[in-house]
Protein backbone atom coordinates (compact mmCIF):
# COMPACT_ATOMS: atom_id res chain seq x y z
CA UNK A 1 0.00 0.00 0.00
CA UNK A 2 1.08 3.07 -1.09
CA UNK A 3 0.78 6.38 0.75
CA UNK A 4 1.50 10.11 -0.43
CA UNK A 5 3.30 12.04 2.64
CA UNK A 6 4.96 15.52 3.24
CA UNK A 7 8.31 14.82 4.31
CA UNK A 8 11.89 15.46 3.72
CA UNK A 9 14.05 12.94 2.32
CA UNK A 10 17.49 12.43 2.51
CA UNK A 11 18.95 9.52 -0.06
CA UNK A 12 22.91 8.43 -0.09
CA UNK A 13 23.99 6.59 -3.85
CA UNK A 14 26.43 6.11 -5.88
CA UNK A 15 28.51 8.87 -4.34
CA UNK A 16 25.80 11.22 -4.42
CA UNK A 17 23.36 12.90 -1.96
CA UNK A 18 19.67 13.45 -3.13
CA UNK A 19 17.18 15.34 -1.37
CA UNK A 20 13.53 16.08 -1.30
CA UNK A 21 11.10 18.04 0.39
CA UNK A 22 8.06 17.59 -1.22
CA UNK A 23 5.35 15.15 -1.26
CA UNK A 24 6.45 11.21 -1.52
CA UNK A 25 4.99 7.85 -2.13
CA UNK A 26 6.11 6.05 0.85
CA UNK A 27 5.29 2.04 1.46
CA UNK A 28 6.84 -0.89 3.82
CA UNK A 29 8.82 -1.47 0.37
CA UNK A 30 10.18 1.60 -0.54
CA UNK A 31 9.72 4.92 -1.44
CA UNK A 32 9.60 7.20 -4.74
CA UNK A 33 10.00 11.29 -4.76
CA UNK A 34 10.49 13.82 -6.65
CA UNK A 35 13.89 15.31 -7.39
CA UNK A 36 15.87 18.32 -9.18
CA UNK A 37 19.37 17.96 -10.58
CA UNK A 38 22.12 14.19 -10.69
CA UNK A 39 20.21 11.39 -9.82
CA UNK A 40 22.33 8.01 -9.04
CA UNK A 41 21.73 4.82 -11.73
CA UNK A 42 19.42 2.36 -11.06
CA UNK A 43 21.04 -1.25 -9.17
CA UNK A 44 22.90 1.49 -7.16
CA UNK A 45 23.01 0.41 -3.40
CA UNK A 46 21.82 2.95 -1.35
CA UNK A 47 20.64 4.69 1.95
CA UNK A 48 17.13 6.27 2.76
CA UNK A 49 16.28 8.86 5.51
CA UNK A 50 12.80 9.75 6.00
CA UNK A 51 12.82 13.04 7.95
CA UNK A 52 9.80 13.65 10.18
CA UNK A 53 8.74 16.28 12.33
CA UNK A 54 10.63 19.29 13.17
CA UNK A 55 11.09 20.02 16.64
CA UNK A 56 11.37 16.15 17.79
CA UNK A 57 12.87 14.69 14.69
CA UNK A 58 12.13 11.61 14.09
CA UNK A 59 14.26 9.68 11.10
CA UNK A 60 13.42 7.13 9.47
CA UNK A 61 16.45 5.19 7.89
CA UNK A 62 16.68 2.02 5.60
CA UNK A 63 19.35 0.55 2.79
CA UNK A 64 18.21 -0.19 -0.45
CA UNK A 65 18.71 0.06 -4.10
CA UNK A 66 17.65 2.71 -6.90
CA UNK A 67 15.03 0.79 -8.93
CA UNK A 68 14.05 4.15 -11.09
CA UNK A 69 16.01 6.94 -11.76
CA UNK A 70 14.54 9.48 -14.37
CA UNK A 71 13.60 13.05 -14.64
CA UNK A 72 12.71 14.31 -11.74
CA UNK A 73 12.01 10.82 -10.26
CA UNK A 74 14.10 8.36 -8.02
CA UNK A 75 12.48 4.90 -6.81
CA UNK A 76 14.08 3.23 -3.80
CA UNK A 77 13.65 -0.91 -3.10
CA UNK A 78 13.88 -1.02 0.78
CA UNK A 79 16.24 -4.27 1.55
CA UNK A 80 17.15 -3.82 5.28
CA UNK A 81 15.49 -1.33 8.19
CA UNK A 82 16.32 -1.09 11.65
CA UNK A 83 13.52 -2.40 14.01
CA UNK A 84 12.81 1.24 15.57
CA UNK A 85 12.47 3.13 11.87
CA UNK A 86 10.49 -0.22 11.00
CA UNK A 87 8.22 0.70 13.67
CA UNK A 88 8.18 4.72 12.60
CA UNK A 89 7.45 3.31 9.13
CA UNK A 90 4.24 1.03 9.87
CA UNK A 91 3.17 3.34 11.90
CA UNK A 92 3.25 6.38 9.58
CA UNK A 93 1.28 4.53 6.89
CA UNK A 94 -1.20 2.53 9.59
CA UNK A 95 -1.94 6.56 10.36
CA UNK A 96 -2.25 7.83 7.05
CA UNK A 97 -3.62 5.42 5.12
CA UNK A 98 -7.38 5.38 3.59
CA UNK A 99 -7.93 1.71 4.70
CA UNK A 100 -6.13 0.84 7.83
CA UNK A 101 -7.47 -2.63 8.03
CA UNK A 102 -5.95 -3.32 4.39
CA UNK A 103 -2.50 -1.77 5.65
CA UNK A 104 -2.65 -4.14 9.22
CA UNK A 105 -3.03 -7.01 6.94
CA UNK A 106 -0.33 -6.19 4.56
CA UNK A 107 2.18 -5.60 7.66
CA UNK A 108 1.37 -9.03 8.47
CA UNK A 109 2.10 -10.64 5.32
CA UNK A 110 5.20 -8.48 4.87
CA UNK A 111 8.49 -10.71 4.28
CA UNK A 112 10.31 -8.33 2.22
CA UNK A 113 12.85 -6.06 3.99
CA UNK A 114 14.88 -7.37 7.21
CA UNK A 115 15.56 -6.05 10.00
CA UNK A 116 18.94 -4.60 10.36
CA UNK A 117 21.35 -6.22 13.17
CA UNK A 118 23.10 -3.56 15.56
Amino acid sequence: MRIPFQAEVVVRAGGLTVRSGGEIDVSMNGLRMSVAGALPPEHASCEAQILLGSVDRIVITASGTVVRSGPGTLAIHFTEIDPESYQHLSRLILLNADEPEKAEREFREHAGIRPRRP
